[in-house]
């Protein structure tokens, strides 16, 4: 089962936000509103009368505290016993409306996951990442720390390698390796090979050609490309097949373009994947999270 983690209490959502002085009419209520815990006076603040002369980051912002309101609230039903998923409409209604925040996305995560919906949540989770990430509309109250930021990336590409189809290393604007400041080094990708082979799948292919975006996008100096296979066959046979498998994906980044240094690493079946919940996987997905290579950016 999907545990209901920190997000239900975290500091960062629940924190008390003073608007700066010079604020518009409308943040400076939605401010109050939320720290008094008024969802609906959040919703009044958001009404177009008083966002009048704010400015577009403010109005964003405006929105985002209004979803964080109603967020804190479905936090608080859940904490008391609510099941996650009754609230799923209400949560993408109203992420829908504030393009965030990350809380909401993180939630809606956990929900898919649940359900087993593993493409859907690999793209929540990454989205949350992306906006936690984003300093303009994710003021440094409402952040998450260090700690979760890195639970997300570990999420999204738990999700990525469990999806039944490729999901892309950025779900808005660049890919990165750095969020808040947090160096996010590893990543795992979903690169699939035929059987026994280091011949790419078509899905494989098209994650190859999704990471050779993300690292032009990164442009890494250098790169290492560690494979790992599941504990099916001989660990000889394993190893080799987890440095061809790798060797495969560094030469096509090399013939699509990238222009860094490379290096490959065979692991085998060493280093199995360690999910959040291995109880949730039949023994065939704990091995296709398994298979899979890790890109490492370097420093």
């Amino acid at each position: 089962m999907v545990q209901l983690r920190a997000f239900l209490l975290a500091s960062a959502v629940l924190a008390v936000f003073t608007a700066p002085v010079m604020a518009c009419d409308g943040l400076r209520l939605a401010s109050e509103a939320l720290n008094r815990a008024d969802e609906a006076g959040t919703k009044v603040a958001a009404d177009p009368v008083n966002m009048k002369g704010c400015s577009a980051t403010e109005i964003a912002l405006i929105r985002r505290i209004a979803a964080l309101a109603t967020f804190n609230r479905v936090a608080a039903a859940v904490g008391q016993g609510a099941k996650l998923e009754t609230f799923e409409a209400e949560l993408t209604a109203a992420s829908r409306d504030a393009g965030g925040p990350w809380q909401i996305l993180d939630a809606l995560g956990d929900i898919k996951r649940e359900r087993k919906d593993y493409d859907a949540a690999a793209t929540s989770y990454q989205r949350a990442l992306e906006d936690a990430a984003n300093e303009e509309l994710t003021p440094d109250w409402m952040a998450p720390d260090k700690a979760y930021i890195e639970r997300l990336d570990r999420l999204a590409s738990e999700m990525r390698l469990a999806a039944t189809k490729p999901v892309k290393l950025a779900a808005r604007g660049a890919c990165k390796f750095s969020y808040r400041g947090v160096s996010i080094r590893k990543k795992a990708t979903p690169v699939r090979y035929v059987f026994g082979t280091a011949e790419f799948t078509p899905e494989g292919l098209e994650s190859a050609r999704d990471l050779f975006e993300c690292l032009k996008s990164a442009k890494p100096a250098a790169i290492t490309l560690i494979g790992h296979t599941d504990p099916v066959g001989t660990p000889e046979a394993n190893k080799a097949l987890s440095i061809a498998r790798a060797e495969a994906l560094a030469h096509y980044l090399v013939d699509a373009g990238y222009p860094g240094m490379w290096t490959v690493i065979g692991k085998g079946e060493e280093e199995p994947f360690k999910p959040d919940d291995p109880t949730a996987y039949s023994e065939e997905m704990l091995h296709q999270l398994d298979r899979r290579v890790d890109v490492d950016v370097g420093k």
